[in-house]
C-alpha cells in the first residue's frame, strides 16, 4: 500500500469515518479498536472545543444553549479538512455552520463571520437576516445569559461593516406579503 491510501485510511480512522473490512490489513483493525484512538479522537474533539469556545462566542454560547454543540462540532471533524492553525479554524467552523438546519444558528453563525472579517481589515459589506429581532439574542449570547423567550417572527437585516460606527447595525424589514 502506498503511504497515501495509508494516510487517508488512519485520517478516516480519527474521523471515524472509515470502518476496516475484511479486506483491510490486521494493523487498522487493531488501530480501530484500540484505546489509544478514542483518546485521540478525544483530544481532537477537546483541542477543537478549546479553541472555539474562545474565538466563535457567540454561535458556541447558541450551539451549546440549545443542546447542539457536541453535534456540530462532531459533524464539522469528520466532515472538514481543519488546519493545523488555530487561526483558521474559527473561519472554517462559521462557514461550516451556513449548512446547518436551524435558521438561527445559520444567521448567528454569519453574523460572528463577517464581524471577524470585519475587525481584521477587510473592506467589504455584509449582511445578514434575521427571522426575529436579534439583538435580544445577540446581547444574550455576548453576556453568556440563557435565551431570550422565543419573539413573534419579524424579518430584520444587519449590516456588518468597518464603514458603521459600531461595526454592525440591525434594522426591521417588513415582510413582503405572500401572493
Amino acid at each position: 500500500m502506498d503511504l497515501a491510501s495509508h494516510q487517508r485510511i488512519l485520517l478516516g480512522l480519527m474521523r471515524a469515518t472509515f470502518e476496516p473490512g475484511a479486506a483491510d490489513a490486521p494493523y487498522y483493525h487493531r488501530v480501530a479498536a484500540s484505546i489509544d484512538l478514542q483518546e485521540a479522537r478525544g483530544n481532537v474533539y477537546l483541542w477543537r472545543v478549546f479553541v472555539l469556545e474562545r474565538t466563535c462566542v457567540l454561535s458556541v454560547a447558541l450551539l451549546r444553549q440549545r443542546g447542539l454543540l457536541e453535534e456540530a462540532l462532531q459533524a464539522f471533524i469528520r466532515r472538514q479538512n481543519i488546519s493545523p492553525f488555530r487561526e483558521y479554524q474559527p473561519l472554517a467552523f462559521l462557514a461550516f455552520l451556513a449548512g446547518h438546519a436551524d435558521p438561527l444558528v445559520v444567521a448567528v453563525a454569519q453574523f460572528e463571520l463577517a464581524l471577524m472579517k470585519v475587525r481584521a481589515g477587510d473592506a467589504g459589506s455584509y449582511v445578514v437576516d434575521w427571522c426575529c429581532d436579534p439583538a435580544p439574542l445577540l446581547h444574550a449570547l455576548a453576556q453568556g445569559a440563557p435565551l431570550p423567550a422565543p419573539a413573534a417572527p419579524a424579518a430584520y437585516r444587519s449590516t456588518v461593516s468597518a464603514a458603521l460606527p459600531h461595526l454592525f447595525e440591525i434594522n426591521s424589514v417588513a415582510f413582503a406579503s405572500a401572493n
